[in-house]
């Protein structure tokens, strides 16, 4: 069963990664004490020698990068953690539930997340707080990471016409 861990405002990795080595991955697999890896590599190449280190254990990884979601599940991955979750988690859930057994619908999703997921470089986490808050929820535009005065009228329509396209991949897919 594939699983998308909802992260809500988490860091980002930044302003520089820590990665894991596939090896030092596979010594903490081998103690049996961990579950849980939010990869944050953005490279299928490193995320696949992660699995691979760590067949076998309970330790399970996530993959944080909304485009390369898709190739990571046929991987092994099992399910997400990424802060696009904020956004659109049900299509997160739809994709890690149907990914191999409804190719076209999980790559029509998958090319939604990918294109969807640029809009990270636009002001995240104020974005997102933003677009949560047009779903009623009653969250202030403040961030310790951004300051919430840049958030622009630009910025708004942005996540406005997102949500719209998101609205139109759920009527496609009659989600």
């Amino acid at each position: 069963m594939f699983q998308v861990c909802r992260s809500v405002f988490t860091k980002c990795p930044y302003p520089y990664k820590r990665l894991l080595t596939p090896q030092l991955l596979k010594k903490c697999a081998d103690t049996g004490r961990f579950s849980f890896l939010k990869d944050t590599s953005c490279d299928l190449q490193q995320i696949a020698a992660k699995i691979e280190a760590v067949k076998g254990s309970p330790l399970q990884i996530f993959n944080a990068n909304s485009a390369t979601l898709l190739a990571s599940l046929r991987l092994g991955a099992a399910g997400f953690s990424g802060v696009m979750a904020n956004f659109h988690p049900d299509l997160y859930v739809r994709l890690t539930e149907l990914w191999s057994t409804e190719q076209i619908h999980a790559e029509t999703i998958q090319s939604f997340l990918g294109a969807a997921s640029l809009v990270e470089l636009q002001m995240y986490p104020v974005n997102a707080k933003y677009h949560l808050r047009t779903r009623g929820l009653p969250i202030l535009l403040y961030c310790r990471s951004r300051d919430a005065g840049g958030f622009k009228n630009n910025h708004k329509h942005e996540v406005e016409q997102l949500d719209a396209m998101y609205r139109l991949v759920k009527q496609h897919l009659a989600v």
